[in-house]
């Protein structure tokens, strides 16, 4: 056994000695430890009192594992072949009856593992369809909503063509009847110099023939 770190006041194997002594002893294995087997080396061997516990536990736990793995197999080999046998074969038994639960456990979580993904795979297509849904409805609102925007842009458009309009049908009106008021003032110059009242007539008919004709002309 190789020690790393400062020399030791005491050498390994007597670690060891004192372990194989106290377990041939009875010792419990639980029960020796870095102090027990630091007095027996003071006592025993003449070792001094400096020794440190912690280094000295290091070696006092592999001193027990070693030994009592070397008991276990001593121990073991004492046993008959037919019992060796017999061990092997429950062995062989119980380790087929845990795989055979491993193996069934295995089998229900890939089933109900296989059961999730199916779950899954069945919500992903619902998601997909109900987004191509949504992106359906969503295309069929924009061109709807272009529809209303042409529809108003046109309405608007008619209704600045008919404002134009009007404008156009109330100048005219309004200098038609700037003509009739001129043609009455002329109508009156005319009587009152003397003009027969069938040419007066005849004149004002002409100039109202002459006005509505004009502005059937506009309203078409």
């Amino acid at each position: 056994m190789k020690h790393r770190g400062r020399p030791l006041s005491y050498q390994p194997e007597l670690v060891y000695e004192v372990v194989e002594l106290l377990l041939e002893n009875g010792t419990p294995r639980a029960s020796i430890n870095a102090s027990l087997v630091k007095e027996e080396l003071c006592q025993t061997y003449g070792i001094k009192d400096t020794i440190r516990l912690e280094s000295l536990k290091r070696v006092v736990d592999d001193a027990v594992s070693e030994l009592q793995q070397d008991q276990d197999r001593a121990l073991l080999s004492t046993l008959p072949e037919t019992v060796t046998a017999s061990i092997d074969h429950f062995m062989k038994g119980a380790r087929d009856a845990f795989a055979i639960l491993v193996a069934e456990q295995n089998a229900k979580c890939q089933a109900e593992a296989k059961t999730r993904c199916a779950e899954l795979q069945f919500d992903k297509r619902s998601a997909q369809r109900h987004i191509s849904e949504l992106e359906a409805e969503i295309n069929q609102l924009e061109k709807d909503k272009q529809e209303l925007v042409e529809q108003r842009d046109c309405s608007i458009a008619d209704a600045a063509y008919l404002r134009n309009q009007l404008s156009e049908i109330k100048e005219e009106v309004t200098r038609l009847r700037g003509a009739n008021d001129f043609a009455q003032q002329f109508m009156g110059q005319y009587k009152q110099y003397g003009g027969s009242v069938e040419n007066q007539t005849d004149v004002v008919g002409r100039g109202h023939a002459t006005r509505r004709e004009a502005v059937s002309n506009k309203l078409e």
